[in-house]
């Protein structure tokens, strides 16, 4: 996936870790990395969306389709949801980060 508005926020560096010592095929470790992104990806918009009220999203899903990487958004969402937009995108993405490495580790 592209560089997001949100990259700084989140560390997928054990998750990273753990597919790249699986003695799998590169091609099904870059599948299962850009599975994972779409899924903290999702899991990010829908609690965004939920956040913000419901005549901001076209202009949010509008930006974000257009320009991912535009570190305005965050600005855009401050402006629209609160200044704790970026500790509730790290909680949200901490939280689906540990459930991925834990199901990832009962695969083990």
């Amino acid at each position: 996936m592209s560089i997001l508005f949100y990259d700084h926020l989140i560390s997928k560096a054990e998750i990273h870790n753990h597919i790249n010592c699986l003695e799998e095929a590169d091609n099904h470790k870059g599948k299962a990395l850009q599975l994972i992104d779409d899924i903290i990806f999702q899991a990010i918009i829908s609690m965004i969306l939920e956040k913000l009220e419901p005549h901001h999203h076209p202009v949010f899903l509008t930006t974000i389709h257009e320009r991912p990487y535009d570190p305005e958004i965050l600005g855009y969402l401050r402006d629209h949801i609160g200044e704790n937009i970026e500790e509730d995108i790290r909680s949200e993405a901490d939280k689906v980060v540990k459930m991925i490495l834990k199901d990832l580790q009962s695969e083990d």
